[in-house]
């Protein structure tokens, strides 16, 4: 438990997911798979397996010693948390980077931070506009070294930065979905 507790903190939910599978297949004392369960959940909504983790929490309620009305309360609210529309849109990494790739800024709107986005726009068409300046008044090393330079680390820091913005807003829906879930066990389960 400990390994895989360890594992799930240092972000590595796929690991423990391996160490708490690994247990349940070795241990023949399944009174204890109990206390993996609630680990398990939160490793199995952090790699976005939803249909398993569901399965896991409804399995986690059965094998506690409530009253069939308590049991079927607490079975709603599982089934309400896991309900498509309540699970967390987590977005691409790839996607964002795609779009900032085509337009600069539109990764980072995609992402969730519309102000960065729209600065990221203007940043790179003010040096593209100077870049341009330059070229056309026959200052080529001037619009070549500043303009296009400059623009080159812009455009490739703000694809990157789009990518890094959408993995870091998956990792926020992520620990507010398992907020919600570790409210849930805190607040109806003896721990």
């Amino acid at each position: 438990y400990e390994l895989s507790l360890c594992y799930y903190l240092n972000g590595e939910s796929f690991k423990a997911l391996g160490k708490i599978e690994e247990y349940f297949h070795r241990s023949t004392d399944s009174t204890t798979f109990q206390v993996f369960m609630p680990l398990k959940i939160r490793c199995l909504n952090e790699t976005q397996q939803w249909d398993r983790a569901k399965e896991n929490f409804d399995q986690y309620v059965k094998m506690q010693n409530f009253t069939p009305d308590k049991e079927t309360e607490i079975l709603e609210m599982v089934n309400a948390l896991y309900h498509k529309p309540n699970l967390p849109r987590l977005k691409s990494a790839e996607k964002a980077e795609n779009w900032s790739r085509f337009v600069p800024g539109a990764g980072q709107i995609y992402a969730g931070k519309t102000g960065e986005g729209v600065l990221n726009l203007l940043i790179n068409s003010s040096i593209i506009a100077f870049a341009g300046h330059q070229i056309f008044n026959k200052y080529y090393i001037t619009g070549y070294l500043a303009g296009l330079g400059f623009f080159n680390k812009t455009y490739h820091g703000g694809m990157k930065r789009a990518a890094t913005l959408a993995s870091q807003k998956n990792k926020e829906l992520l620990i507010h979905f398992n907020s919600q879930v570790n409210s849930v066990i805190l607040d109806h389960f003896d721990l």
